[in-house]
């Protein structure tokens, strides 16, 4: 029986053989004659792109997405999205569709926003996003050239102690739309003192600190062309930093 054994091993081995044989010589194309394989692709080197084309990118991206990612990618996209002040001439910092709000994300768009501010070197014309007391002095002082603000989400609040420090220091503003908050009578009467081009004020889904009397009202329409001012009166703002002050007893 085992020469019987041993025969059947000795015929089998080189069929075997023989049909290892063409996939070990096909080389990289599997069998013989087969095509060879494509080389490897290249990965580009994104940070050898121009400037004007880094910026030019930049510019089709959204605020947020250049200042929380794609602006950190390599040194030369940080110094294009921070030495080119023409990207934050209008920061819009504003929420989209599927972006989470809440404190810790309202926290980074405010911080981003003081560094789009800083970046416009003194450039910024338009701001949409959200916006607090200390953010607006920020803005007031490093867009001296703004013409349109526009506070969203967050609950408008600008007391009397940092109104004189924010209003006061935008003598270009022509456009004021709030989506929400406390909006103080002496807020509008240094609106229609230190803004002489004013022409779209819209407030109406605020309240009001006291009654906007008729001729108030009136003043307005003459000298703004689109004019909402609220037409609820609470004197009672729920922003965060009005409540943090209730909590300690500040107010």
């Amino acid at each position: 029986m085992c020469p019987k054994t041993n025969s059947t091993k000795t015929m089998a081995e080189p069929a075997l053989i023989e049909q290892e044989t063409p996939s070990s010589s096909g080389g990289r194309g599997g069998e013989a004659g087969s095509p060879p394989l494509p080389p490897r692709e290249t990965v580009p080197d994104w940070a050898s792109l121009p400037h004007d084309v880094v910026v030019e990118i930049f510019g089709r991206l959204r605020h947020a997405d250049v200042l929380g990612g794609a602006g950190l990618a390599c040194a030369p996209w940080r110094r294009a999205a921070a030495d080119e002040p023409t990207l934050w001439r209008r920061i819009d910092l504003g929420f989209d569709d599927g972006d989470r709000i809440d404190n810790a994300a309202g926290a980074a768009r405010i911080a981003m926003a003081r560094a789009a501010v800083d970046r416009s070197a003194g450039r910024c014309e338009s701001f949409r996003g959200l916006a607090d007391r200390h953010f607006l002095v920020h803005l007031a002082a490093g867009a001296p050239s703004l013409r349109s603000l526009h506070v969203v989400y967050a609950p408008w609040c600008l007391p009397e102690a940092f109104s004189g420090r924010v209003i006061a220091k935008l003598p270009m503003l022509e456009r004021l739309v709030l989506e929400g908050g406390l909006f103080l009578r002496s807020t509008l009467l240094e609106l229609l003192e230190h803004c002489p081009r004013l022409e779209v004020l819209q407030t109406g889904e605020c309240t009001a600190d006291r009654v906007i009397g008729s001729r108030l009202r009136l003043r307005c329409r003459r000298k703004i062309k689109v004019v909402s001012l609220p037409a609820m009166i609470k004197n009672y703002c729920f922003c965060r930093l009005c409540n943090q002050d209730r909590q300690r007893g500040n107010i």
